[in-house]
């Protein structure tokens, strides 16, 4: 694990988990980092190897110029796969990042060999199962003015460390399944972005972008059709950012696509429940033809069934 700084329009910060051969690109989601994926990086390693570059606002990354929006960050991502290697990428998306992956593939579908979305957003006919306090804060990123009063309000709650925790019990079903470690990695991270005087700009631009891409539904899903690599869509069922009606319903747009809900979890699986995402990976590679590294040593075993925790 080393981090690194390339040129890409700009500065472009990340960190290099190792491995070899094919890239197995990592993009994290609205407000994330490189460090996301700290928690199942290393079993990722079995596949290629592991980059996990901070986009444009996000992270140490600057915008330099570059917009925070997902259409931008598909043509940067696009880009530094040329960059890296030339050749197909296994790309694994969260969030905001799965949504710029999506794109990524229907535009550039000779650069990604295979898609993971987790918890991806998506058009929902419900919103039940999210969280009030998310449904609020949702409404109030669109209004002009309030939505940076709000977040400067949010920033100014408590130590670094306490706004990272806060943060991340919020959008995890069972906070008691992520490391003390993992949370340090991610408390740095919100002290850098403390004075990254971008933060509250870049935030909402990026969450526009999502937004917008998800109405009309047709818009939507004309994108997910767009999309010829082998795909796996895991949602935690307990997420309460994104309902778990959105992954069904997209699950029917693409019933070719691997639907795995993992019961119990939130909207942060590869931090609540890494071996249990690597476990379902393993699985989709190898259903999906692609035998090139060794699925069955690559995790620990797992239980057959996608649940973690109580129903």
């Amino acid at each position: 694990m080393r981090r690194f700084t390339i040129k890409l329009d700009g500065p472009l910060h990340g960190i290099d988990y190792g491995g070899e051969g094919r890239t197995v690109l990592l993009v994290h989601g609205l407000s994330g980092s490189a460090v996301n994926w700290v928690s199942m990086a290393e079993g990722l390693t079995a596949y290629g190897r592991v980059l996990a570059p901070e986009l444009p606002g996000f992270g140490r990354t600057p915008p330099a110029g570059r917009r925070a929006t997902v259409e931008e960050q598909a043509s940067l991502l696009a880009r530094f796969i040329r960059r890296e290697s030339g050749t197909p990428a296994l790309v694994i998306g969260n969030s905001m990042g799965a949504v710029s992956a999506i794109i990524l593939a229907g535009r550039n579908p000779e650069l990604v060999d295979r898609l993971v979305l987790i918890d991806s957003p998506a058009p929902s006919p419900s919103i039940a199962g999210m969280s009030p306090i998310w449904v609020t804060t949702m409404l109030l990123y669109l209004i002009p003015g309030l939505n940076k009063a709000l977040l400067s309000w949010l920033h100014s709650q408590g130590t670094a460390e306490q706004r990272t925790n806060a943060g991340i019990d919020m959008i995890a079903t069972r906070p008691d399944r992520i490391s003390s470690s993992t949370r340090q990695f991610h408390s740095r991270v919100t002290t850098e972005r403390n004075a990254m005087p971008w933060m509250y700009d870049i935030h909402l631009e990026g969450y526009r972008s999502v937004i917008r891409n998800l109405v009309p539904y047709s818009r939507f899903d004309r994108t997910v059709r767009r999309v010829s690599a082998p795909t796996l869509l895991i949602h935690g069922t307990e997420d309460q950012v994104v309902p778990l009606a959105a992954a069904e319903r997209l699950a029917s747009v693409r019933p070719d696509w691997t639907y795995r809900p993992i019961v119990g979890v939130g909207h942060i699986p590869m931090m609540e429940a890494p071996e249990l995402c690597l476990h379902l990976l393993a699985e989709f590679m190898q259903d999906s033809g692609d035998r090139r590294p060794p699925a069955a040593q690559a995790v620990p075993p797992a239980a057959p069934v996608t649940r973690i925790g109580a129903a």
